[in-house]
């Protein structure tokens, strides 16, 4: 329901200042251009009737060209999710944490983050509303970068694990205190995308997907990396 009113909220505002915006075009337009028949000798009725007509046709002509800019940019869309295997509108992530806490996160990952670790929102699923979850595996090298990353699980596209990788490749890990780390080790990490809102609107009929108690661990463990960081 919030996400649904932002979005109308928004929507309705912006067709208010575009329209508020044509109407004093069009009146502006329509005055200068009655004034200047009327200088080369229009008497005022023929003047404005002309003045009027040349607007509306300009005002017809904007919006056909705008509709079919509208149309083309739907179709670009339409044509983008599909490539990227999206579905076709609101889909949420939902789960429910753990009733007991997992201490065998710590012992899992020797390995701490060294800043934030942020993962960029597909600008397409956020757009049509579109949650995800990616599991990403990797190893961390002796430079404390991660590589050898692949793809565990991800839902609904494949868009939320390159965006899981993008962040994995420009984040930095160190060891933790007193920790001695071994080489050649895989780590698993969720990265869970979700739209402020968006998931309260699985009792209007949206699909949602919850997450596998591991992987609520793994939720569980990349939030206290959140925190160290």
């Amino acid at each position: 329901m919030l996400v649904w009113a932002q979005r109308t909220v928004s929507v309705l505002t912006t067709r208010a200042l575009v329209y508020g915006g044509l109407f004093v075009f069009v009146v502006l337009l329509h005055l200068a251009l009655s004034a200047a028949l009327r200088e080369h000798g229009w008497n005022s009725g023929l003047a404005l009737t002309a003045s009027g007509g040349a607007v509306l046709g300009l005002v017809l002509v904007l919006f056909n060209l705008l509709e079919r800019v509208r149309e083309w940019r739907a179709g670009r869309r339409e044509m983008e999710r599909m490539r990227q295997r999206l579905p076709g509108g609101p889909m949420c992530v939902v789960w429910r944490a753990p009733e007991t806490t997992v201490d065998q996160d710590d012992d899992a990952m020797p390995w701490e983050v060294v800043g934030p670790l942020r993962a960029r929102y597909p600008k397409l699923a956020r757009r049509m509303g579109v949650e995800g979850v990616a599991i990403a595996e990797f190893e961390v090298s002796a430079e404390g970068r991660a590589k050898n990353i692949s793809c565990v699980d991800a839902w609904p596209s494949d868009v939320f694990y390159d965006a899981a990788r993008e962040a994995l490749e420009h984040v930095r890990f160190q060891p933790k205190f007193d920790v001695h780390v071994r080489y050649g080790a895989s780590y698993r990490i969720p990265f869970v995308f979700r739209i402020s809102g968006a998931a309260k609107l699985k009792e209007q009929g949206r699909r949602a997907r919850k997450l596998r108690p591991t992987l609520q661990a793994a939720q569980q463990a990349v939030e206290k990396f959140r925190r160290t960081g």
